[in-house]
């Protein structure tokens, strides 16, 4: 007879649940993620695919999921790869990069690349992406009847990121194409075979190193250069290479397509939004990320025996910390299955916490808040066309198309 924690093994980290993921509930499994907070915050399951490790502790509480995620010393980044798949674009031992780093080593780099990622950088860097929203919805308007994905979301990142790495624009199109290919390997529509995966992901590693000796020779002011001053071996470098290509991209493109999504769903939503149009809340940001859950989970791995919850995790073994589910727990926010653009304080996770917390979070919100601007000032309506279609994926919440069509104010 199958039980409650056989069900969370054969649900939790399966695609096929995401990527048929009812739309009522932000595409999300949140049924299954309240029984286990309620019921099994912390609970082993194995994982039966060629892709995925074989087993792992998952942790659902908010509250649990931000202890672990501000306490490296108990819950390591260093000991293995941060990803429920039995392979990764960046790995402790063999491309390590700042997210399977820790201590001294980890504050340093971080300290070195972030500089690219400040609050004053980004911030300079508004008027590029104000240009930039505007030839988005320039095209996106001529043609109406949209995707919003590829049209609209995918777009925006490609420019602001690709200035901020130091991607020549002529490259940005391919760069993410890699990117997007290893980062939804269960999705046939975005990599059509298993040996695409690891080709995109030898690609980028090999277009990465290159960007940056180059920098070596010409330094420049972008994240590439930074890299390039950490003066570390190439595995390190082609580690942070993947990791800013996909971290940062994902992040802002699913948010945006999950929270168009719930605009066009909550009709009073989307009117509080026009009535603020001109200078959109930072609140809003905030909840996008928050319900978009971009990445389901990352894991850590346990430096001593822990007793979390009447259950012994044992030296060595890993935890996922499920974000998407802590970003839904009542303990944590009020009445967080509903969307709500002014939600003040928003302790969501979609970002980290802790020395991990992501750097491109002041790029990500800068993104959406001028694409938002632009795009809502331009239009009187955006209505859906059709149904939203999620990608298949246990990893990143990404949507694979959004069709809408846009009414010229």
């Amino acid at each position: 007879m199958s039980t409650v924690s056989d069900l969370i093994s054969s649900q939790v980290f399966d695609p096929e649940v995401y990527g048929s993921g009812d739309p009522t509930t932000f595409g999300l499994p949140l049924d299954l993620y309240q029984h286990m907070r309620d019921h099994e915050p912390v609970v082993h399951i194995e994982l039966d695919h060629p892709i995925l490790i074989d087993s792992v502790w998952v942790v659902s509480r908010h509250e649990d999921i931000s202890a672990i995620d501000r306490d490296p010393q108990t819950w390591a980044s260093n000991i293995k790869h941060p990803l429920i798949w039995n392979y990764a674009p960046l790995d402790p031992q063999t491309k390590p990069g700042l997210i399977v780093q820790d201590g001294d080593e980890h504050k340093t780099k971080r300290a070195m690349v972030g500089r690219g990622f400040r609050p004053a950088r980004v911030q300079q860097l508004e008027q590029t992406f104000r240009k930039y929203a505007k030839q988005v919805v320039d095209v996106a308007l001529e043609k109406r009847e949209i995707n919003f994905v590829d049209d609209v979301a995918h777009l925006m990142p490609v420019q602001a990121l690709g200035d901020i790495l130091g991607v020549p624009e002529a490259d940005r199109a391919q760069f993410f194409t890699w990117v997007d290919t290893f980062a939804s390997p269960f999705d046939e529509r975005v990599a059509t075979a298993p040996e695409k995966v690891g080709q995109a992901l030898m690609e980028l590693w090999s277009y990465g190193l290159d960007q940056v000796r180059q920098r070596d020779a010409a330094p420049t002011d972008d994240v590439f250069n930074q890299i390039a001053e950490m003066h570390v071996g190439d595995d390190e470098v082609q580690g942070n290479v993947a990791l800013f290509a996909s971290g940062a991209a994902e992040t802002t493109r699913a948010a945006l397509c999950h929270g168009m999504h719930e605009l066009m769903r909550n009709p009073e939503q989307m009117a509080w939004l026009r009535e603020r149009q001109h200078d959109i809340p930072p609140t809003v940001a905030q909840e996008f990320v928050r319900i978009g859950n971009a990445i389901i989970s990352l894991c850590r791995v346990a430096t001593r025996d822990v007793e979390l919850h009447g259950r012994t995790i044992r030296e060595g073994e890993q935890v996922a910390m499920l974000f998407a589910a802590g970003n839904f727990d009542e303990r944590a926010l009020e009445n967080p299955r509903a969307f709500d653009l002014a939600r003040d304080p928003n302790p969501h996770l979609g970002f980290g916490r802790g020395v991990h917390a992501c750097l491109g979070k002041h790029v990500a919100a800068l993104e959406m808040k001028v694409l938002l601007e632009e795009l809502f000032t331009r239009t009187k309506e955006i209505r859906p066309t059709g149904e939203i279609d999620y990608l298949k994926d246990n990893y990143s919440r990404g949507v694979y198309s959004l069709p809408v069509e846009l009414i010229p104010a």
